[in-house]
């Protein structure tokens, strides 16, 4: 059997950590470092008004190579902002737009990975800051879930682990990985998960070290079998 599927899951924070000055070949080297073959990617950030470098994702998607689907949110062109989907193996999908309220746009990844072993669902996504709108966006994502292995990673901005978002999405996808992932350099909550079902199972999960320097939160990475 092949190994276990490696997800990663890390919100970049339009590649500013230490220095404070946004260094797109760091992320781009931890990421690397991880050898993920799937990577959730979010606050893909090319708003140069904020200090951030244009052609986010377009920076990205030269460095890793592989297969990407890009969700971009706001802005056009260069500086655009929203989040990514990356494969080392040949994905399909499209960007689901998700409910409010808030100032920002929130959407979710709906894709499928062609794996060595076989098809995995993945639905990657970034919810609000409002609790209001990540209820509601947890029932929708819930709602996209199907049958067969299927894993949703991203950034779910909320602190409680037991709390609304936990409720609803378990009740679909019933494993978890949520570690303490944020702020980076003394986690404490963990804003960033992985559910998975539909005959998927987690079989282990840890926050990497070497995200620490890169952005505000920690990458969570689980390993998947299915």
């Amino acid at each position: 059997m092949p190994r276990p599927l490696r997800c990663l899951t890390w919100n970049l924070h339009g590649f500013i950590g230490e220095g404070r000055r946004p260094d797109p070949e760091r992320s781009l080297r931890v990421i690397r470092e991880i050898d993920a073959d799937v990577a959730a990617l979010q606050e893909v950030d090319g708003r140069t008004r904020l200090g951030r470098l244009p052609k986010a994702f377009e920076r990205l998607t030269a460095g890793l190579g592989g297969f990407v689907l890009e969700a971009r949110l706001f802005g056009e062109g260069e500086t655009a902002y929203g989040h990514m989907l990356w494969s080392r193996y040949p994905l399909s999908g499209e960007v689901v737009l998700l409910p409010g309220p808030g100032n920002e746009p929130r959407g979710v990844i709906r894709a499928r990975v062609e794996t060595p072993r076989g098809p995995l669902h993945v639905l990657a996504t970034h919810f609000g800051l409002r609790p209001q709108a990540r209820r509601r966006q947890a029932e929708a994502v819930a709602g996209l879930v199907g049958s067969g292995p299927t894993i949703a990673l991203g950034d779910f901005n909320e602190w409680n682990p037991k709390g609304g978002v936990d409720r609803r999405l378990r009740a679909v996808l019933s494993a978890r990985a949520a570690l303490a992932s944020w702020p980076a350099q003394r986690p404490l909550v963990p804003l960033d998960r992985a559910y998975a079902g539909g005959g998927a199972r987690i079989v282990g999960a840890r926050t990497a070290p070497a995200t620490a320097p890169a952005s505000d939160h920690l990458g969570l990475v689980v390993d998947l079998e299915f």
